[in-house]
């Protein structure tokens, strides 16, 4: 029982893992378009250094939320900010906090705006009925708490990674004839005018850019996790995801580098490739980017919410509520493609700042043990 209950734990924080870490962004595959096929020959690389950011933070945050019990995952930027003195370390880690939570509720006005955009696109629907639907989703799992989410993401986030894998397999397939010339174009620049491409030619800032995207989304998230379940648990979870998540990034690359003539210039490439299949399956991939959304949001909002008030009380579950209107509403009138642009580029940047911080408290607490 002890063996099937622990295979169950981290096959339940994997699915969580995948599930937040596949936004609509990755969803749609326009993610993987910008950051990673539009380097074509060198997309291996871009995938390689966002694999080693998304392992090496996630580990970090996990295993010190877990040695130091953490009973908010916020309390996580202390903790690494403190190894500059404890002047600036408070300084910084109330800025990061704060920062972190911000964000992760702006992104979920964000991700409001992209339910309300793809639903409008795809079925006709009136602007502004994507987000409240999203919305009302949302609130319903944040309310809950933690466990409530981890038992709603673990369930979701492998049924959109098979998804994305069956299509991407199949395209891939049918595009291999294809693949050989279409990756001599891409890397000769061809589409270089419909292609948007991240990190100007070099797959390493590429890379890091995705890599430092997602760290200040996972951070209080792990943090909490690692604190309230088995560490062992956790991190192979969060291992077992990294296999899943970049293998199915891989399989994409090659899926729409074959079929690079319709992908390139594709809003939503996902549909595109899943439209070749069948158009059947492309009006269930709509639901599938649709579900991708819903997983990052809800945990999105938990953490822009755990910041000012704690999980169960009354208090929580009304500005859960209120929180979750308020974003819909903004999504409804404020245009949200400035929004990506502004908010996630200014969270690569900071996200790097932290990991500075956390490669020197990692060392320190390192030489420290052996020192004892």
């Amino acid at each position: 029982m002890n063996s099937k209950s622990n295979l169950l734990s981290i096959l339940t924080l994997c699915g969580a893992c995948i599930s937040f870490y596949i936004g609509a962004g990755f969803a749609t595959m326009q993610e993987v378009v910008q950051y990673e096929a539009s380097y074509g020959s060198l997309f291996p690389i871009v995938i390689f250094v966002v694999a080693v950011i998304y392992v090496y933070t996630n580990l970090s945050f996990a295993t010190n939320g877990n040695r130091l019990n953490l009973s908010r995952g916020g309390d996580i930027f202390g903790t690494y900010c403190g190894v500059f003195g404890k002047k600036f370390g408070k300084i910084a880690s109330v800025f990061f906090d704060y920062f972190s939570a911000i964000f992760c509720y702006m992104s979920f006005v964000v991700m409001c705006g992209g339910a309300s955009s793809t639903m409008t696109q795809q079925w006709g629907l009136p602007v502004g009925i994507g987000a409240v639907i999203l919305t009302i989703a949302v609130i319903c799992t944040v309310v809950f708490g933690l466990d409530g989410i981890l038992n709603a993401l673990s369930k979701i986030g492998p049924v959109i990674i098979i998804m994305i894998l069956l299509v991407s397999i199949v395209t891939a397939i049918s595009g291999a004839p294809n693949y050989a010339q279409n990756l001599a174009a891409v890397d000769a620049g061809t589409y270089s005018d419909v292609m948007q491409q991240v990190g100007n030619g070099n797959p390493f800032a590429s890379g890091a850019s995705y890599g430092g995207f997602v760290i200040l989304w996972f951070a209080a998230f792990l943090a909490e996790i690692g604190a309230k379940n088995k560490l062992k648990n956790v991190n192979l979870g969060m291992l077992l995801s990294t296999i899943f998540i970049f293998g199915a990034a891989s399989i994409c690359c090659l899926a729409l580098i074959g079929h690079i003539d319709t992908t390139a210039a594709a809003d939503i490439p996902a549909l595109v490739l899943a439209g070749q299949v069948s158009p059947v399956l492309a009006q269930l991939f709509a639901i599938i980017i649709c579900a991708g959304i819903y997983t990052s949001a809800v945990p999105l909002l938990w953490t822009g919410i755990r910041k000012i008030s704690k999980e169960g009380t009354s208090k929580y579950k009304i500005i859960t509520i209120i929180g979750g209107i308020l974003g819909c509403i903004i999504a409804c009138f404020v245009p949200y493609k400035g929004l990506i642009n502004v908010l996630y580029g200014l969270n690569g940047y900071l996200g790097f700042i932290l990991v500075f911080f956390m490669i020197i408290y990692d060392i320190k607490t390192k030489m420290s043990k052996k020192a004892n």
